[in-house]
């Protein structure tokens, strides 16, 4: 591609006009050309964010991404985005594999990647159509722009066969690096049919064996065709050339065989380099009808065969050697086609992309830089959890875990989940109320006759001890409490209010800070259904003022906060004492929330990404942070919180950590892994150093759908409604983007009309 560019541009060489960086193990050492200036170890994140910082920092126009899975490490690729979240130039992408029945996380990383992207460039029609109807990616982003050949001069072809030694030869031929998903064997299986047929036959396979093959199983491919050759008698005509051939050698080779053999075993294959290649050669070409064969061996271009059928191929071959006037005429029409293939046409085509990339970035700064992908909003996983008794505290994987039973803690927060959905109208009015009723009914039966509860159930409904945590006490108040102020349905309210009002008074024997915290978002909830109740107001104070001494006893320079270690939900604990406000118009509960507010972002939020503080251990004061194992539930408590936050004036900045905070679960992560599954309606249960934990419990579940209804009313509150003009054309792009390079009467005055070519 870059030489493609190259040769429609004044410069005479790539690197007066780009750079090259390339993918590289730490056990490769390749000697690479001038042009090649960085390079990336495949499975080191800290590689990608200082190559973005180098691009960014660097003057650069834009990036080339050429996406190949394998190429980048991660789960499918993940930590390409690791430069591509930082990355502030424009990116175009070329896909070089586009999957009909992709992964879950295949899906996901190719859709990231072409959203961050300005222009997608694949090199077929049905990669076009796969990527616009299986990834979801915006027609307007989607450019055809077919693979290339370089303008390569040949001798005639009988002095070519001469120089090769085939004047005498009827010569099959097939090159590329040589692994088994090449499917030579079934070439070398019709061989005797032919052989037979026509005994001075030749089948030239020209290529080394891909350096991975050699790294793990060295050349058994290789002497297993040659076994197998000998084994079918057929030793004799069959030639293995274990060498990289120049790309004179390869047309020349091209030019000079009879039929050139693409024996690929699978379908799936939307791109093929040495088929464009032997198009552009305008070679006999015989090949098994795989994605981009079968599109462009159209209209006489070739001839196809099925899937390792080595008779069909010798069956067809032959047909071919009987009546050489059609395939001199296959051969014609695959040249006239190649034409449209050779870099100069190429060239052309990917500047026009790029000058639409450099428009449609520009239109994408003027209206915000920032952007929060908000999946569609998903119950599923919810009514798989739950069932007539309550919800269900475990899943393994997306399937609920019924040994593991249920919790008052998880129940508690799915009440506050629906009443939040019911409050914003999000979701069945009916379904809710079922919901709200399942959950109120548990925590009800979870409630001793001291107003105190139990906690762990199991699913034969045993109880499983007399009292719960001081946690679970204060999560079920919080769920309580913002159904009585935002009931499902009005009839709940007084169950709500007696099982409130029978456990309150248990939050003056408790200690723990985040069971204070729960505290006071039940009691400023209660306040929102009942704001002159003194008896709550009364509580309330205390609670904050308790919360306030906890502050005061372990802050310390550089350490605002309510412990001298940070652990999990830790956003829950300004988020409370935020909520107060509306109650109590005290300065000293405003002021220790909002500096225990931005001490917190300064701990977890690292170069636009939250890092939550690691379950592992705690992070005490003075000691190492731990990174993993992130949770879903700390996640929401910072949504909540910077959604909170972001309502006091001199906090506004925090308004741009709370879709950071959201973007968590789909991706911008530590490990760039998306949590939520948009397939079952689940989130991961936690991003662990080794990677994701895949289960899909209640907890990270409700946590994932809190979030996605607060980031859903934030969006609405915080879009920007102006309209954007387009700041520029493609034309005029694409002339400031070359600047003095290109031939540009040559080039540009084609860029209109090779724009509609381009793109799909």
């Amino acid at each position: 591609m870059a030489r493609a560019i190259l040769s429609n541009l004044k410069a005479s060489s790539i690197d007066e006009y780009a750079e090259i960086i390339a993918m590289e193990d730490a056990s490769d050492q390749h000697d690479y050309p001038k042009e090649v200036t960085r390079c990336i170890r495949p499975q080191v994140p800290q590689d990608y964010r200082d190559t973005a910082d180098y691009l960014n920092d660097g003057k650069f126009d834009l990036l080339l991404l050429q996406h190949e899975y394998g190429i980048f490490g991660g789960n499918d690729g993940t930590h390409i985005m690791h430069l591509l979240d930082k990355l502030r130039i424009p990116l175009i992408v070329t896909f070089h594999t586009v999957l009909k029945e992709p992964s879950f996380s295949q899906r996901d990383v190719l859709s990231r990647i072409a959203d961050r992207a300005q222009a997608v460039v694949v090199m077929t029609q049905l990669a076009s159509k796969l990527l616009d109807k299986v990834f979801s990616v915006a027609p307007s982003k989607i450019h055809v722009v077919e693979h290339g050949v370089p303008v390569i001069e040949s001798a005639p072809r009988e002095t070519l066969r001469k120089q090769l030694g085939w004047s005498d030869r009827r010569v099959l031929f097939t090159f590329g690096l040589l692994g088994r998903g090449k499917g030579i064997e079934t070439s070398i299986r019709a061989l005797p049919a032919i052989v037979a047929r026509y005994p001075d036959t030749l089948y030239v396979v020209l290529g080394k064996t891909h350096p991975h093959v050699i790294k793990h199983n060295g050349e058994e491919y290789r002497e297993y065709l040659q076994d197998l050759a000998q084994e079918l008698g057929v030793g004799d005509n069959l030639r293995m050339i274990s060498k990289f051939a120049s790309e004179q050698e390869l047309f020349d080779c091209l030019r000079a065989a009879d039929v050139y053999v693409v024996p690929y075993p699978n379908e799936a294959q939307i791109t093929s380099g040495t088929l464009a290649y032997a198009v552009g050669a305008g070679a006999g070409i015989v090949s098994t009808p795989f994605w981009h064969a079968a599109e462009l061996l159209r209209e006489g271009r070739g001839k196809l065969f099925p899937f390792h059928d080595s008779q069909a191929l010798a069956t067809t071959v032959i047909g071919l050697f009987d009546q050489p006037a059609e395939l001199q005429a296959m051969r014609e029409r695959a040249a006239a086609y190649g034409a449209h293939l050779l870099w100069p046409k190429i060239g052309k085509q990917y500047l026009t992309v790029l000058g639409e990339a450099q428009v449609a970035f520009r239109t994408q700064e003027a209206q915000s830089r920032q952007r929060t992908h908000l999946p569609r909003l998903k119950l599923d996983h919810l009514v798989r959890l739950t069932d007539d008794c309550g919800i269900i505290q475990h899943g393994k994987h997306a399937i609920p875990n019924r040994y593991e039973g249920y919790c008052l803690d998880d129940n508690g927060r799915a009440l506050l989940l629906v009443g939040m959905l019911a409050k914003d109208g999000l979701a069945d009015s009916d379904l809710l109320g079922r919901l709200s009723d399942t959950y109120i009914s548990y925590i009800f039966h979870a409630q001793n006759l001291d107003g105190t509860f139990r906690n762990f159930m199991a699913y034969d409904r045993r109880f499983l001890e007399r009292t719960g945590s001081e946690d679970s006490f204060g999560r079920a108040l919080w769920g309580v409490s913002f159904c009585l102020a935002h009931p499902v349905r009005a009839d709940q309210r007084p169950l709500l209010e007696e099982i409130y009002l029978r456990a309150i008074d248990h939050l003056e024997n408790m200690t723990s800070p985040r069971t204070i915290a729960y505290g006071v978002l039940a009691a400023s909830y209660y306040l929102d259904y009942k704001p002159t109740d003194e008896r709550m107001l009364n509580l309330l104070d205390r609670m904050c003022s308790r919360l306030i001494d906890h502050y005061n006893d372990s802050r310390a320079e550089g350490w605002n906060w309510f412990e001298n270690y940070l652990t999990y939900s830790n956003g829950i604990l300004p988020f409370a004492l935020f909520r107060a406000v509306n109650h109590l118009n005290k300065e000293t509960i405003r002021a220790v929330a909002v500096e225990s507010t931005n001490f917190l972002a300064e701990q977890t939020i690292v170069d636009g990404v939250l890092s939550p503080i690691g379950c592992n251990k705690p992070f005490t004061f003075r000691k190492a942070r731990p990174q993993y194992d992130q949770q879903p539930i700390d996640v929401m408590c910072k949504v909540l919180l910077f959604n909170e936050a972001c309502r006091h004036q001199e906090l506004q900045p925090h308004c741009a950590n709370v879709p950071i905070a959201f973007a968590w679960f789909t991706g911008q992560n530590d490990l760039k892994a998306p949590m939520y599954n948009p397939e079952t309606g689940g989130c991961c249960d936690g991003l662990m150093e080794s990677g994701v934990n895949h289960n899909q419990g209640a907890e990270s579940l409700i946590a994932y759908l809190v979030s996605r209804v607060v980031i859903e009313n934030f969006t609405i509150a915080h879009s920007d409604k102006q309209r954007v003009n387009t700041p520029d054309t493609g034309k005029a792009a694409l002339k400031a983007l070359l600047n003095g390079f290109a031939l540009t009467e040559d080039v540009v005055s084609e860029s209109d009309g090779g724009a509609k070519q381009a793109t799909s």
